[in-house]
């Protein structure tokens, strides 16, 4: 009953370890996947690429609607810069953009991005030409600063 040979038995595995590079098929379809979803999660605000220093507040809520960009900038003799979408307007040429805007979609949003040293009124001004067009607007900040030194002083 006691067979010796049972226990004695070896098994050669057929499996051999692979050498060289893995294969780049899994790796690069990751990595499509990856940007796809960051492509897609990313806001789709369009950015001006004239520079502004907008002033700071605490944030409400985000708007996510069809966006036009209005900058308001100053410009050396303290007078404004008006552009729509990165092109220089005039106030009369925005007011008719607007009206366009207005007949194209009826879900538009007119964002304000309007320089730290642009006054209140001229602000106020654009915003009232989308008001008259029937367009809904937001004034863009920035986030306040709030580390300790900048909130209550110098030490």
């Amino acid at each position: 009953m006691n067979n010796p040979s049972i226990g004695d038995r070896r098994y050669k595995p057929r499996l051999r370890p692979k050498s060289g590079w893995p294969e780049l098929t899994a790796l690069i379809d990751v990595m499509f996947l990856v940007m796809l979803f960051l492509f897609l999660s990313s806001s789709f605000v369009r950015v001006s690429g004239i520079r502004v220093n907008p002033p700071r507040v605490r944030p409400s809520s985000v708007a996510d609607l069809e966006k036009f960009v209005v900058t308001i900038a100053r410009n050396s003799e303290g007078g404004r810069l008006l552009y729509f979408n990165d092109r220089p307007v005039t106030l009369e040429s925005l007011k008719q953009q607007f009206n366009e805007v207005h007949g194209r979609s009826r879900n538009a949003t007119i964002i304000i991005l309007a320089d730290q040293g642009v006054t209140l009124e001229q602000s106020a001004e654009v915003m009232a030409l989308a008001e008259a067009a029937e367009l809904a607007s937001f004034l863009v900040t920035s986030a306040p600063d709030t580390r300790p030194e900048t909130v209550f002083g110098q030490y």
